[in-house]
C-alpha cells in the first residue's frame, strides 16, 4: 500500500516552490493553518536537500545513511487520514512525522496510521516532532524543534537563517515581541508558552487565549495556563488593551482566578467582566516584551 496524494515533488528535490508549499493546507487534518505551514517550511529545506536536517530525523529512526527520495505534506494515509509529513528514502524505508506547535492533545489516528504502514514492504518509522520530548505512543521516537533549531543555526543560507529565527521567535518563544508582531503574529503566543513551560513545566496544560478582533485591536491577547499537571487553567499571561472603547496602548498583565498576586494592580476595564481574584503587571508596552519579563510576572505567585 502506497500514501496518497500530498506529495510536494516528483523527480528533482528542487523543483518544488516555496510559496506553493506554504499556501497548500487540506482541511480534515488534526493539524492547524499555522502547524501545517510550520510543517510546510520545514519540508521545502528536506525537499532542496538539507543534510544535517535530513539526518537528524534518519538518526531519530535508526535509518541507515540513504538519501533522500521524496517528501510529502499531509499525504493521505488510506483509511487513517492525513499524516503531517512523510519522507522515503531511496532504499524503501519511510518516517511518519506528526508535528505539534502547541501542547499535543491525544492523537487517537496515531494508531491508524500505524495500520497502514505496517502494510507496506518496507518496515516505517514513526517520529514526533514537537516541543518536549515526551513520548506520545511507544514506538514514536521523539525529536524536538530545538533539535531543528541547533540543526540548521550554522547554515549560512539566508533562507535557511531565516526559518531558524522563525522557528525560535514563532514557535519556540526565546525571542523579544514588539508590540506590532504581538498583535498579528504567533509570537507573543510562542512567548507564553515557553515561559509556562519554563516556569512550571512540560507537563503543565496551556492554551492561546485571545479576544475576537475589533477592528485591528484586541481586548486581551495572551496564555491561559496551569501552573500543575493535569490541573485547571486559571491563570492568564498577556497584553491588554488599556481603554474601553480600545485604544492604541497595551499593558502588559498576569491574572490568577483564585488567589491573589504580589504587586497587586487593578482589574484592567477591558477585562471588567473577568471576577478573578489576584492582578498584576509590568505597565504600559513601550518595548518589545521578553521571555525575562513574563518570568519576572510570574515569580509574583502567592
Amino acid at each position: 500500500m502506497t500514501p496518497g496524494a500530498g506529495r510536494i515533488h516528483t523527480g528533482d528535490m528542487r523543483a518544488a516552490n516555496l510559496f506553493t508549499m506554504l499556501s497548500a493546507y487540506q482541511p480534515g487534518s488534526p493539524a492547524s493553518p499555522f502547524e501545517n505551514y510550520c510543517t510546510s517550511g520545514l519540508a521545502y529545506l528536506l525537499n532542496r536537500g538539507h543534510n544535517v536536517l535530513t539526518a537528524l530525523f534518519r538518526n531519530a529512526a535508526g535509518i541507515a545513511n540513504e538519501p533522500l527520495a521524496d517528501v510529502e505534506v499531509q499525504p493521505r494515509l488510506a483509511e487513517a487520514g492525513l499524516a503531517d509529513l512523510l519522507l522515503t528514502f531511496e532504499g524503501g524505508r519511510r518516517i511518519v512525522i506528526e508535528v505539534h506547535v502547541e501542547p499535543p492533545e491525544p492523537v487517537e489516528h496515531y494508531e491508524g496510521l500505524e495500520a497502514v504502514a505496517g502494510e507496506w514492504e518496507a518496515p516505517a518509522s514513526f517520529v514526533t516532532l514537537g516541543l518536549d520530548r515526551q513520548q506520545m505512543r511507544p514506538g514514536w521516537t521523539p525529536v524536538t524543534w530545538l533539535d531543528v533549531v541547533e540543526a540548521i543555526e550554522d547554515d549560512p543560507d539566508p533562507l535557511v537563517q531565516d526559518f531558524h529565527q522563525f522557528v525560535r521567535d514563532d514557535i519556540l518563544g526565546m525571542g523579544p515581541v514588539p508590540l506590532e508582531e504581538a498583535l498579528r503574529s504567533n509570537r507573543l503566543f510562542a512567548l507564553g508558552g515557553a515561559a509556562v513551560r519554563r516556569n512550571f513545566g512540560d507537563d503543565v496544560p496551556y492554551a492561546n487565549a485571545i479576544s475576537p478582533p475589533m477592528g485591528s485591536r484586541h481586548r486581551y491577547i495572551g496564555t491561559m495556563f496551569s501552573s500543575e499537571p493535569g490541573g485547571q487553567m486559571d491563570r492568564w499571561i498577556g497584553i491588554v488593551n488599556e481603554t474601553v472603547p480600545l485604544g492604541e496602548h497595551y499593558q502588559l498583565v498576569f491574572a490568577s482566578k483564585s488567589r491573589p498576586l504580589k504587586e497587586p494592580i487593578q482589574q484592567p476595564r477591558a477585562l471588567g467582566e473577568w471576577k478573578w481574584a489576584g492582578w498584576t503587571g509590568l505597565g504600559r508596552v513601550v518595548s518589545p516584551v521578553t521571555p525575562d519579563m513574563y518570568d519576572r510576572l510570574l515569580e509574583r505567585v502567592i
